[in-house]
């Protein structure tokens, strides 16, 4: 028989159940009464419902009374019958099934096709077969609607793609395993063959919706038991009938599993909850057509309407902590209830910790990102895609390999440094004696060492194994044994568990189970089908993606807190509702569906019912609203939030909506930071110290003065001598103005031990002009740069200075000046001038950084342009030395202590201290009448600007020239200087779309001439721009100045062409730039003070951003402005 007992929520429906199932307790042994009682409940439900029967019924334990969820009670049957001993597979072992299936129907798909190596679409079609299971929905029936719709409609075409995948994953599974829904059906057929049924009661309590296959179990159960009673939530007379739709819908079909079976329906009317008025009144009305106004006392619910969730979450908080203050409440007696756990659930987390408010979040949780997941799943990957980078150190950065962090580091800067790949591995590492030092490159190579061993073991018994069961068998043994995977999944659990975190110490403990359980149905899937490595990884990862774990919470006395739908509590006096906005609460349907909603109803409209479509899902969300709303005894919090975690606008829920209207007496707060009462704010230490720091960063401003709560409450801390409070007044106080450093520590940092003076490049010099702070820390405390092995910027600029170097070298011969007849600088052709350049590129190429250019393709291809680049370079430079009048070319001219160098350093007095400045001048040309120009040879774009390098901010040329004239001159030799320039290597693309194929040559030249163009400043003197840029009208193509008609010379703008006069006071006027620059440094000037100029700052390329903390909103920070 089967009786159907339902009632609103406004009767104690557990009450009435368990009060039930303890008058048949009482009377079990009696004459043709039951001698068993089983409650069947959700699975989430189980423990819940343990503890509402030991404190319903008052009794400390039960031997007759079994609170069971479906699987556990089909598996109590199926022992006692026999016939479930077949290899079973669930969820996730049909995950795995489903991926390798769909790599082999790839091509035969149609709509789907190439999806196979989307999860996300596994998972979709791994749910949709489940239900369509659940449905009694066969590869036949779907057929049968195929060519109804025609193969041709879209609809026809995916159901096509659907049953060819359900077809194959039936054929693959037929007579070998059983899935969950199958497993079902073995429950179902072995019901009539149960004994203990025929003696058994059962109740079923906690449902809101019945599968197909849930409604046959309860038809079968019905013939079979003593009774079974079901405990429903529904009312048929009142002005919210429609919220019952969904039950009163199950109760007619359920009166229809088993013909024969009587069945009644009985209407639950006694046992009235005890709840506050606004809690009845919501259950009442919340849902009719036309609710009516409360016109009472509304202090019992609370609305709250939060500038973003996180106020919300801490309004709810501070709340809850109120609650149990005040009101005396345990923590178990208040739930909350939030529809966004995603992303809200994270934001509860760390906010009821800060209010040590003890938390349980019931929810499943995806394993993926897990360690020893992760670990498994690398280590697969490693084997099968030949030691990718990304996967060597995805595996070694889990912690669980035999490679400790000192040591992996180290070998992961090898391995970025020079780009290891599968074959590097195999062998002893032989580059980077240089880079690492003999006992680093030893330290990597032993690292490589136990590495490669710990790996191969597995890899090697990979190969030799030949079946998909041979390789599970390897991989698990190679797990337990070689890798030691549980003991140190314990370990990690045994450490979480003793800082306090019990959930997660629970989580890790199942992961083992869970890699276990995997393989396991891995081993049977797979059986003596021949697989490769990529193929188990692809099978073992789709497992892993799939799954969840779940915990119990690990205390009685805690908030609970879940989703609307999933989350089952007892008796609670409180509810808190967080996130009450439109599209959390009702949620939406999430859209992760293999067919839309138009296309069910297509289904249903053929008679096919297939899974729930977004009607019936919206109409369980209904209901769950309704029960869980109805259940707080005392009091009811709903929030929602004016903004979601980007600023974007939300819109409160309908239900918020609806509650303002139902209650016009109660008020809707703000949230806690913007109610203007500063007590509010004071809760927890924690919690309570965000909103000291806010006002005291207030009063540090001059915004607002302390609110006494605050003041107070500083108080306590400074008296409990929180170390909070001190990092908080060190925040409050900060600005990052720094000291200057004490002389003796200047010299630690900045001074070489082997020399009498502090001595300086002028690039270093530059980094100090631009921000003093950057020149600290690169210079100071000079961390170090992670290089990768390949020529990238700086190395091409190495390169292409030496090539240049040794090109002008083999063209200058001693005693033949450039501009006589018989110099190879005027006689030398393009193709020659390339044909030199390769030779020098391949001599350099084996010489350079361990023969990076030659390390691989990439590098090779890289050589290759660079070649052409710098013959361009090189061809440019020959034609500039040809239009000007050169006597003499300098290449890579040292200054500075070394005697070897051709001039000595630049001595600068520092207002006593002597600081040497010391580099290398790229080229340096004597033209006639004693001029020198200085060339810099730059492989990115640069652009001179005088007052740049008065204010400091682009030193190099005016010291080179400055250490040329100086140097000259300490030789015996005067020269004055005629220009500074850069001369750019660029590989500039050329706009060609518009140039005819006769024009194109000349256009080429023109264009690449313009490219190699040199930006400076010159000396306006007739013999400097004849020197420099020799006989030409209109624009020169070597400098940036420009002949009219008349064959008067000017800049192109004024600053490029500078009068004696000009030229001189520019050079006074940087030499004081580098004097004071220089009294700064080694006074120890640190200042975080970067320049900036009109096209960018100091800050623009700086790497240490983040560690100076300059912010324009902190006190005295600001840019020095380049004018």
């Amino acid at each position: 028989m089967i009786r159907i007992h339902y009632g609103r929520e406004c009767i104690d429906k557990e009450t009435f159940l368990f009060g039930e199932i303890a008058r048949t307790l009482s009377s079990i042994g009696g004459e043709g009464k039951p001698e068993r009682v089983f409650l069947l409940v959700p699975d989430q439900y189980t423990l819940q419902a343990e503890r509402n029967a030991l404190t319903c019924i008052g009794k400390k334990g039960f031997m007759d009374l079994e609170i069971l969820s479906q699987g556990r009670l089909a598996n109590r049957i199926l022992d006692e019958t026999g016939g479930g001993h077949q290899v079973h597979i669930d969820k996730n072992g049909r995950h795995m099934l489903l991926s390798g299936i769909l790599s082999e129907l790839d091509g035969s798909l149609s709509v789907f096709r190439g999806m196979w190596r989307s999860q996300a679409f596994i998972n979709m079609a791994n749910d949709l077969i489940s239900e369509m299971k659940q449905y009694d929905v066969t590869p036949e029936v779907l057929s049968g609607v195929i060519k109804e719709l025609g193969p041709d409609t879209l609809l026809g075409r995916k159901l096509a793609d659907i049953q060819l995948l359900f077809s194959a994953y039936e054929e693959r599974i037929r007579g070998k395993y059983i899935d969950t829904e199958d497993f079902l059906e073995l429950f179902i057929n072995a019901i009539r063959r149960s004994s203990m049924l025929r003696s058994t009661e059962i109740w079923i309590f906690g449902f809101d919706f019945f599968s197909p296959k849930m409604r046959k179990i309860i038809g079968r159960l019905a013939e079979c038991a003593k009774d079974v009673n079901l405990v429903l939530t529904s009312d048929e007379k009142s002005e919210d009938a429609d919220l019952f739709h969904l039950t009163r819908t199950m109760m007619n079909k359920l009166e229809a599993v088993a013909p024969g079976i009587v069945a009644e329906r009985t209407q639950l009317l006694s046992e009235p909850v005890n709840r506050a008025e606004v809690v009845a009144h919501i259950e009442q009305e919340l849902f009719s057509a036309n609710p009516r106004v409360f016109e009472g006392d509304s202090s019992r619910l609370n609305l709250c309407r939060a500038a973003n969730f996180y106020a919300e979450v801490e309004t709810a908080a501070a709340y809850i902590c109120r609650l149990v203050r005040e009101e005396g409440m345990r923590y178990r007696d208040i739930a909350v209830i939030c529809n966004d756990m995603e992303g809200i659930g994270p934001i509860i987390q760390r906010v009821f910790s800060e209010y040590e408010i003890p938390l349980f979040l019931d929810r499943k949780r995806k394993i993926l990102h897990d360690p020893a997941i992760v670990f498994v799943s690398a280590l697969l990957d490693v084997i099968a895609d030949g030691w990718r980078y990304e996967d060597v150190f995805r595996l070694l950065k889990t912690g669980l390999c035999p490679v400790g962090t000192d040591e992996w580091e180290t070998l992961e800067n090898y391995a970025v440094r020079y780009r290891l790949r599968k074959s590097h591995w195999a062998k002893e590492f032989r580059y980077g004696k240089n880079e690492f030092g003999e006992d680093g490159l030893q330290t990597c190579n032993r690292s490589r060492a136990a590495l490669v061993g710990f790996i191969g073991e597995l890899e090697s018994a990979l190969r030799e194994a030949k079946t998909g069961k041979a390789k599970v068998k390897e991989l698990h043994g190679f797990l337990i044994g070689t890798a030691g995977l549980p003991d140190k999944i314990n370990a990690l659990a045994d450490a979480i568990e003793e800082g306090g975190f019990f959930s997660a110490a629970q989580e890790m403990r199942q992961i083992w189970e869970a890699i276990e359980g995997l393989l396991l149905q891995l081993d049977e899937l797979l059986g003596v089908e021949a697989i490769d490595e990529a193929e188990l990884a692809i099978m073992l990862k789709a497992g892993f993606a799939s799954f969840e774990i779940g915990v119990i919470p690990p205390t009685v006395d805690q908030v609970v807190a879940g989703a609307m739908q999933r989350i089952r509590v007892g008796r609670i006096k409180t509810l808190v509702v967080i996130g009450a906005n439109d599209g959390i609460l009702p949620g939406k349907p999430s859209g992760d569906d293999l067919l839309s909603q138009d296309e069910r109803a297509r289904l249903l409209s053929r008679d096919v019912e297939l899974c729930k479509d977004d009607d019936l899902r919206m109409m369980e969300e209904q209901l769950a609203i309704y029960k869980n709303l109805s259940k707080p005894e005392t009091y009811l919090f709903v929030g929602c939030s004016s903004t979601d975690s980007e600023g974007k606008e939300l819109r409160p829920s309908i239900l918020f909506d609806r509650l303002r209207r139902m209650f016009p007496n109660a008020v809707v707060e703000k949230d806690l930071r913007n109610q203007e009462d500063p007590l509010l704010l004071v809760e927890r230490p924690a919690g309570t110290l965000k909103h000291l720091t806010e006002a005291l960063r207030n009063t540090y401003a001059g915004i607002d003065e302390i609110p006494a709560p605050m003041r107070a409450a500083f108080n306590w801390y400074e008296e409990k001598k929180d170390p909070g409070i001190s990092m908080v007044k060190q925040g409050i106080a900060f600005d990052n103005r720094l000291d200057k450093l004490e002389s003796s520590l200047t010299k630690k940092l900045f001074q070489r031990s082997d020399r009498e003076h502090l001595t300086i490049s002028p690039s270093r010099l530059e980094r100090f002009g631009r921000c003093p702070f950057a020149h600290l820390v690169l210079y100071g405390f000079r961390p170090e740069e992670r290089r990768v092995f390949e020529v990238a910027g700086r190395e091409a600029g190495d390169v292409y200075h030496e090539c240049l170097m040794r090109f002008s070298q083999w063209l200058t011969l001693e005693g033949i000046p450039l501009a006589e007849e018989g110099s190879p600088w005027l006689v030398v052709t393009e193709d020659e001038a390339q044909e030199k350049i390769d030779e020098i590129m391949e001599q350099i190429a084996a010489e350079y950084q361990e023969g990076v250019l030659a390390s691989g393709p990439a590098e090779r291809y890289r050589s290759t342009r660079m070649k052409e680049i710098c013959g361009k370079a090189a061809w440019a430079m020959v034609e500039h030395v040809r239009q000007g009048k050169i006597r003499e070319v300098f290449f890579e001219e040292g200054f500075g202590e070394d005697p070897e160098k051709a001039f000595p350093p630049i001595a600068i007095n520092a207002n006593g201290q002597e600081i040497r400045i010391e580099g290398k001048i790229d080229r340096l040309d004597l033209l006639e009448g004693d001029y020198i120009k200085v060339i810099d040879y730059k492989s990115g774009k640069e652009s001179f600007d005088a007052r740049e390098a008065v204010a400091g901010w682009r030193l190099q040329l005016m010291l080179y020239l400055k250490a040329a004239t100086e140097g000259f001159a300490a030789i015996g030799q005067p020269v004055k200087p005629a220009g500074i320039f850069y001369f750019e290597i660029s590989d500039d693309l050329i706009d060609a779309s518009a140039i005819s194929q006769a024009e194109l040559g000349e256009k080429l030249s023109t264009e690449l001439k313009k490219a190699f163009k040199m930006d400076g400043i010159l000396l306006d003197d007739p013999l400097v721009v004849d020197g420099i840029a020799g006989d030409f009208t209109g624009y020169s193509e070597i400098v940036p100045i420009r002949k009219n008609k008349d064959g008067k010379v000017s800049g192109t703008i004024d600053s490029k062409l500078l009068t004696e006069d000009a030229f001189q006071e520019l050079r006074s006027a940087f030499d004081q730039t580098v004097t004071n620059l220089c009294t700064s440094l080694a006074s120890g000037t640190i200042d975080v003070h970067p320049k900036k100029t009109k096209y960018q700052t100091a800050c623009t390329y700086c790497d240490y951003k983040s560690i100076c903390a300059f912010e324009l909103s902190f006190d005295g920070c600001s840019y020095d402005v380049v004018k």
